[in-house]
């Protein structure tokens, strides 16, 4: 059976997401999870839950797809 811990990373909340991605809170809410940044709505409360590994693999796939674009033009 396979690690998720290994695949996922730790779970962070949405401050620690935050300060891995050097934003506030409000650009977390606002524009990287319109934009797709993954993450899971846990338990009745809706907090946020986001895993480290997930959220360094979302930047590291935005930054690889701008720099395809940008080769392109």
């Amino acid at each position: 059976m396979e690690d998720h811990e290994d695949t996922l990373g730790e779970p962070i909340n949405i401050r620690e997401a935050a300060k891995l991605l050097g934003c506030s809170v409000w650009t977390i809410r606002q524009r990287y999870m319109r934009q797709g940044l993954p993450h899971l709505r846990a338990g009745p409360s809706g907090k946020l839950v986001f895993y480290r590994r997930q959220v360094v693999r979302w930047v590291l796939e935005r930054q690889r797809t701008l720099t395809e674009r940008r080769i392109a033009k």
